[in-house]
Order: structure tokens, then C-alpha cells, then sequence
């Protein structure tokens, strides 16, 4: 069950705050003098929490003979306050949606370093479950040694189908004979890849693979995906099969 400290710190009071909240309610009016003594705080420090709280609606008070008798104003007035709060972010909530949507709209970029974070691009690969186009550079396959076999069986198991761009090599040539027609193309080009591209779900991932600095970028942005397969595409039809 919450405590009455819990559901007080809860509305931004602190510790102190909360003490002399707390000792004014079981006081009722009072002066600054019996309500430092109840809470154990002293007079100045209370004076100023009582101001303070005051100003924040927590606390009244009234001046008798030239003398501040304060009082904790009824709990019930914290729900209305949560009530008025609410309803007035429900009026603005379509505005604030607005804003957001057109903020979606720019590129989502998010960087990755380290094996590990490759990795992360690569399950969400799989997590998107979307044909795959790839340019890839042959160094991958070693520098995800162990973790790439699992990647590609994962793939066909869910029928994700590639077209990869390689360079023409011995390396590539030998793992496209492995590669069963269902799941993958390969075509060849002559120049040397040192970044793999990977087009996916409206999604271009650009990764670096080196022992002491992989990096991996992912933008998630359909009108760039949309060129970069165009750019895909031309290449794609004068590379060797």
C-alpha cells in the first residue's frame, strides 16, 4: 500500500515539505511557532516552507492581530487539480500529436558501435521479416564468423529473400554456390566494397567492419530507402550474375 509521503512526493513536495504539510494537518490553524515544533524543523526554515507552499496552494492562511495562523487546504482540492491538468492536456493532446507526427516524418538515425551493435542491426533484419537487398562487403562474413550462420538459417526460416551485390571474388563466388536460389541472389561487380549496405523495410543500414572500430548507422526513412534501392537497382543490372 503507498504511504501519504509516497503519494505527497508524488506532486513534487519535498521531505520537508512534506513534514510540515503533514504536521499542519493534524495541528489545523496554527502559528509558524507550533508548527516548527511539530514537525522538528526550525522556525525560520519553516516559515519559509509554509511561503513556499503557499504560493504553490497548499497551504492558507489569515492574520489575526498581526500574526500568520496558517492551514493545510483540503487534500481533496490535489484530485480537483489532477482533474483540471488533465482535461487541459486532452485539449492540446491533438495539437501535441500533430507536432509529433511531422517530427516522425525527418530521418530516424541511430548509431551502433561494436560487433554487438551489428548484430542488433541484423536481428532487426529479421524482426522486419521484408525482402533484403545488400551490398556486401566480403570482409562480413569473417568478422561475423559465428554469428552470421545463425543469422542466415534464421532468414530461411522465415523466407526472407536477398539480392546481394558482392565483389567477384573466390570467397563470394564459392559461398553463392552454397546459397539456395529460394532465398538468395548474388550478382558481382569488379570494384572492392569496403561498407555494406543493407536496404530493408524502408530502413538503410550502412556498416563498417574492422577489429577495433565497427560502426553501424540505421536510418529509417522511406523516401531514402526508395532511392537507394533505385541506385540498387541500376547497379544491380550490370553486375555479373
Amino acid at each position: 500500500m503507498v504511504s501519504k509521503e509516497e503519494a505527497l512526493r508524488e506532486l513534487h513536495l519535498s521531505d520537508k515539505e512534506i513534514k510540515v504539510y503533514l504536521s499542519l494537518l493534524m495541528l489545523g490553524q496554527s502559528s509558524v511557532n507550533l508548527i516548527s515544533k511539530k514537525a522538528s524543523i526550525n522556525r525560520i526554515t519553516a516559515y519559509d516552507i509554509l511561503n513556499a507552499l503557499s504560493e504553490r496552494g497548499f497551504v492558507s492562511y489569515v492574520i489575526k492581530s498581526g500574526v500568520r495562523y496558517f492551514e493545510a487546504v483540503d487534500p481533496t482540492k490535489f484530485i480537483d487539480d489532477l482533474k483540471e491538468k488533465q482535461e487541459k492536456m486532452k485539449e492540446v493532446l491533438p495539437e501535441l500529436h500533430s507536432i509529433r507526427a511531422s517530427i516522425l516524418k525527418k530521418p530516424e538515425i541511430e548509431t551502433y558501435e561494436g560487433i554487438p551493435g551489428l548484430k542488433s542491426i541484423f536481428n532487426d533484419v529479421l524482426k522486419e521479416n521484408k525482402e533484403t537487398w545488400f551490398i556486401g562487403a566480403p570482409k562480413m562474413l569473417d568478422a561475423l564468423e559465428f554469428y552470421f550462420p545463425h543469422f542466415i538459417k534464421q532468414k530461411r526460416k522465415q523466407n526472407i529473400f536477398s539480392k546481394v551485390i558482392t565483389e567477384n571474388c573466390k570467397g563470394m563466388k564459392e559461398y553463392k554456390k552454397k546459397g539456395p536460389k529460394k532465398y538468395v541472389d548474388m550478382r558481382f561487380i569488379e570494384e572492392k566494397i569496403k561498407v555494406t549496405k543493407i536496404i530493408y523495410a524502408g530502413k538503410i543500414a550502412y556498416l563498417t567492419f574492422s577489429e577495433r572500430n565497427s560502426v553501424g548507422i540505421l536510418m529509417n526513412n522511406k523516401e531514402i530507402s526508395e532511392f537507394e534501392k533505385m541506385q540498387f537497382s541500376l547497379v544491380w543490372k550490370i553486375a555479373k550474375k
